[in-house]
């Protein structure tokens, strides 16, 4: 297809398109739970700050709508509407467009739950597109309810940094996490290493390989975000910036080393799978080795001659079995004074 061509690509939604707004200023809010694209006109120009959330960029008829309102490119609508694109921050000369991941891992689970989100600044909207319903920015709405931080008293610049913050913040959250998970991995292993555990281990690296390829490409995303000196992002906001972008290099050391842990703990499940191996070697072999004795008499005194002076005695079979005895005591003797067991 021609290049600007609107067709969205992602998994399939059925549920309805629903768009929220926050309208603001130091002394007043005004929120809507179900706005129209019709109420979203006179949102987008106004002098206050406006915060315009999309749940949902399936329809592509509402997305397009929406992206004509406030002046987008077509191919910049195309890549909203791409759900799998890496990454990125394109500059405009009265807007920006930013797509990172949103991701959340569930208590029993350790596959990722990842969500594309498309972020639109411009001199006081902020447009924030979402796959689907639900997401990390309730501590922001509840600043901006209840007037907390400087939120309210800083343009939408200040409002973009606050949302991204929220996300990049949960990429931090998640990977201790995993460290944790990681950790108690470790003790089992040491403890008693079975097939789920080798079963865990790969889990646990595919996640990793996921957060790698979600987390890597954003701190290219902050760079740009620091070092570009655009109209619509003021110059005292820049300090938060580099906060996140110090949030987004230690997410990126933390996946660096878990990824480091679970290939040494892949050798650890080797080396104490190995070490219980020989535990059960050992075993077996002072058995058998104490049997090579005794089968070497009940050999003897199994063989078919008619002249065998010792089973004619009265005492031969009881003698037979305390020489047995004696010889099984004295080799366990001797293993238990070497250590062997």
């Amino acid at each position: 297809m021609p290049p600007g061509s609107l067709v969205y690509v992602g998994e399939e939604h059925k549920e309805e398109v629903t768009i929220s707004s926050i309208e603001f200023n130091e002394h007043e809010v005004n929120e809507k739970q179900h706005a129209s694209l019709d109420d979203l006109k006179p949102m987008i120009h106004s002098e206050k700050i406006t915060w315009i959330n999309v749940n949902g960029v399936h329809n592509v008829e509402v997305v397009d709508a929406i992206s004509k309102m406030v002046g987008l490119h077509p191919l910049t609508t195309e890549d909203i509407l791409n759900t799998e694109h890496r990454p990125k921050i394109d500059f405009f000369e009265n807007h920006l467009l930013a797509i990172v991941k949103m991701i959340d891992l569930e208590q029993d689970e350790s596959e990722l739950d990842i969500e594309q989100v498309s972020f639109i600044l411009l001199e006081n909207t902020v447009v924030t597109f979402q796959e689907k319903k639900g997401d990390l920015f309730d501590p922001v709405r509840l600043m901006l309810k209840e007037n907390k931080g400087k939120i309210r008293k800083s343009g939408a610049d200040f409002l973009f940094y606050s949302l991204m913050d929220v996300i990049f913040d949960q990429y931090l959250i998640i990977m201790d996490e995993m460290d944790d998970r990681i950790a108690t991995l470790e003790g089992n292993i040491m403890e008693d290493p079975d097939n789920h555990s080798l079963q865990d281990i790969n889990e646990y690296k595919n996640t990793i390989l996921q957060l790698k390829k979600t987390v890597w490409p954003v701190r290219e995303v902050v760079n740009k975000l620091i070092n570009r000196k655009v109209p619509y992002i003021s110059e005292s906001i820049s300090f938060y910036l580099q906060d996140i972008h110090d949030h987004i290099v230690q997410a990126n050391d933390m996946v660096e080393t878990s990824r480091g842990q679970l290939y040494g703990l892949l050798d650890v499940y080797y080396s104490t799978l190995s070490m219980k191996m020989n535990e059960i070697m050992k075993v077996l072999t002072i058995v058998s080795t104490i049997f090579i004795p005794l089968t070497f008499i009940a050999g003897i005194y199994g063989m078919n001659f008619a002249h065998m002076p010792e089973l004619s005695l009265s005492w031969g079979y009881p003698a037979v079995w305390i020489v047995m005895i004696i010889i099984t005591g004295i080799m366990v003797m001797y293993f238990k004074k070497k250590n062997w067991f």
